[in-house]
């Protein structure tokens, strides 16, 4: 009993701390608020200009590196490479990615230091909270991001240039 007890407590601790870096990652990266039709009017999506609700919930699948780099004639994309002709959607969901493996990474290695530039300041108070809490119990977390199914560009917001 005293062996078995313990594996039961080590997996009810290990699915706490899932659920709280599911539940932390999501308050992080964002979810659907309801308010993603008013900042496209804000912003000059296609609602703005009179377009249909379809297309205001198009979502952008970009291509694999060995394709075209986007779509020809993308409004959402071409507003941005307008301001920034540089502008290369696969490599930005490239860096994204890159970003994404980092931040859960030095999360789970309680790694504050490679989480402050990638991260807000609010958004790096609460991890740091969270990391310190998780210190302060004398506890370790390790985490190996497998894959990615699909990354994709799914809105855009260009502010100023």
């Amino acid at each position: 009993m005293g062996d078995s007890g313990l594996q039961f407590l080590d997996i009810i601790l290990l699915a706490a701390i899932a659920g709280f870096i599911v539940l932390r990652l999501r308050s992080v990266l964002g979810q659907r608020t309801g308010h993603e039709q008013q900042r496209r009017r804000r912003f000059g999506g296609p609602e703005a200009d009179g377009g249909d609700k379809a297309e205001a919930e198009k979502v952008i699948t970009l291509p694999r590196r060995d394709q075209p780099a986007a779509p020809a004639g993308d409004p959402k994309i071409d507003r941005i490479r307008a301001a920034d002709p540089r502008f290369d959607p696969a490599e930005f969901i490239e860096g994204a990615k890159a970003a994404y493996e980092m931040i859960v990474t030095a999360f789970a290695a309680g790694d504050k230091d490679t989480l402050r530039p990638l991260l807000s300041r609010e958004v790096f108070a609460d991890f740091a909270g969270a990391i310190d809490d998780r210190a302060s119990r004398g506890e370790t977390m390790e985490t190996k991001v497998i894959g990615m199914r699909a990354v994709e560009i799914t809105e855009t917001q260009l502010n100023g240039r």
